[in-house]
């Protein structure tokens, strides 16, 4: 059985919603929080809408979100590391690398060597 594909914004599954369209990482972002974002980039909805707020949704939704968001959550780590060996492929030091992430060189270099 193929897993639910969940808007990464609202929680909201793939059969609650008309289209979802995906993103890097396992990010999935639904036609209602389009539309949400076309609204604040037009200067609309000045507030965070309470659908946005994760304490506001129903425990069958956290519950069935906690998989996806964990599979997101580890696409994007998969995505770091495989930025940092290219940016070292490149010959970039950790020093610098360990700069842009805001943690030390010997951060850096425990974290993805």
């Amino acid at each position: 059985m193929a897993k639910k594909l969940h808007c990464s914004f609202c929680g909201k599954s793939e059969d609650e919603i008309q289209k979802l369209a995906a993103g890097p990482g396992g990010i999935h972002i639904c036609n209602e929080c389009v539309e949400v974002c076309q609204t604040i980039m037009h200067g609309g909805g000045e507030a965070v809408n309470r659908a946005f707020d994760p304490k506001n949704w129903p425990k069958e939704r956290l519950l069935a979100l906690l998989a996806p968001v964990n599979a997101s959550a580890e696409g994007y780590r998969d995505q770091l590391q495989t930025m940092v060996e290219t940016l070292r492929d490149q010959g970039v030091s950790w020093a610098e690398i360990a700069g842009s992430l805001g943690v030390s060189r010997q951060t850096a270099w425990e974290r993805f060597s």
